[in-house]
């Protein structure tokens, strides 16, 4: 009887298609009221980041290691409510980028990594945003000007973005790390944030220099993105992107991403936070779990489960939170079976 495979091995065959025993699980969220999901195929391990810059227990604002001022919503994320660069292009020639060339930044990182490995999960970091963070640093509707007007020196900020993940990365590849994930929302609810002829141009060259540089270390690049972002999905594959991770698949269509996309890209979703767990509904939960399995996983992997990480944030209940768990268990497993349901 063959050896079982590890969940790393699970996660690495989801996303390279080459017919996982099941969908790769990460369940492991916040608590909600105190109930926690351990299952997970996955494990964390990053940079330290400067302690002159955390914020106190009880403390409401403060200024990031990157001179963004944040206002606490009730998480350590808060809301950006003072931009570094807000006055001026002329700042970015002065401005203080942090430096995360020091090794007191990564001591930690091998030891995590190798505790990751050995408990057989696939270990991932995170490396900064190409929109969200210059959105923080300059405010967002300089943010939305700079695109049309201001071109040129949007193009510098971003290519040092670029170098400080080149950086990283190469951190991370010496110590073994598996992936690097980046959380940039790229969409509203019904369009991109800029054109595609903007993100063709802007974004696009430096987004596929942080993949390509993942990949001659073997590694994957996971992009968080929440949004509609339709008209930058052939960019996405074009840049060779390896995970996408949609909190709000439904945005797109389930269907309409596994037809156009199912194959080309790996999958990292919850069950949709805004209309279906948002609903209460405990078997619509149900529903979409096993369409999009059916959907987006039915190509000899392509698909993985990411539970929300703040389920408190939006109201998710135990029950909830529970039948999502039961739900992607129970059809996860290849080969899929069929919903009867869902339109093949």
């Amino acid at each position: 009887m063959p050896e079982a495979l590890t969940p790393r091995e699970i996660v690495r065959r989801c996303i390279a298609f080459r017919d996982p025993p099941r969908i790769g699980r990460h369940f492991a969220t916040d608590p909600i009221r105190g109930r926690i999901w351990e299952d997970t195929d996955f494990a964390g391990a990053g940079y330290a980041a400067d302690p002159r810059f955390t914020p106190e227990p009880g403390q409401t604002e403060w200024v990031t290691e990157w001179g963004v001022r944040r206002r606490t919503l009730g998480t350590q994320i808060g809301e950006a409510v003072g931009f570094p660069l807000a006055e001026g292009w002329h700042l970015l020639d002065t401005y203080r980028f942090p430096d995360f060339s020091p090794e007191w930044r990564w001591t930690e990182l091998q030891t995590r990594v190798a505790r990751g490995h050995a408990a057989g999960k696939y270990v991932y970091g995170s490396v900064p945003s190409l929109m969200l963070l210059p959105i923080d640093l300059r405010g967002i509707e300089n943010w939305f000007m700079d695109n049309a007007a201001e071109q040129e020196n949007l193009g510098r900020l971003l290519d040092r973005l670029v170098d400080i993940r080149a950086t990283m990365i190469e951190k991370y590849a010496a110590a073994g790390v598996d992936a690097v994930i980046t959380y940039d929302d790229m969409g509203s609810n019904d369009r991109p944030l800029v054109s595609p002829a903007t993100f063709r141009e802007l974004y696009f060259p430096r987004y596929k220099a942080t993949i390509d540089q993942l990949h001659e270390h073997g590694m994957h690049f996971i992009h968080h993105c929440c949004g509609q972002v339709r008209e930058y999905m052939d960019m996405f594959v074009e840049a060779e992107l390896d995970v996408l991770q949609l909190d709000q698949p439904t945005l797109m269509g389930i269907e309409w991403l596994g037809k156009h996309y199912g194959g080309k890209l790996c999958f990292w979703n919850p069950v949709d936070i805004q209309t279906t767990l948002g609903s209460g509904d405990l078997d619509a939960i149900e529903e979409e779990a096993r369409r999009q399995i059916w959907h987006l996983g039915n190509y000899g992997g392509g698909f993985m489960v990411k539970a929300y990480q703040q389920p408190e944030s939006i109201g998710m209940t135990i029950a909830q939170a529970q039948r999502q768990y039961d739900a992607f268990r129970r059809w996860g497993n290849y080969p899929l079976r069929t919903p009867e349901n869902v339109t093949q």
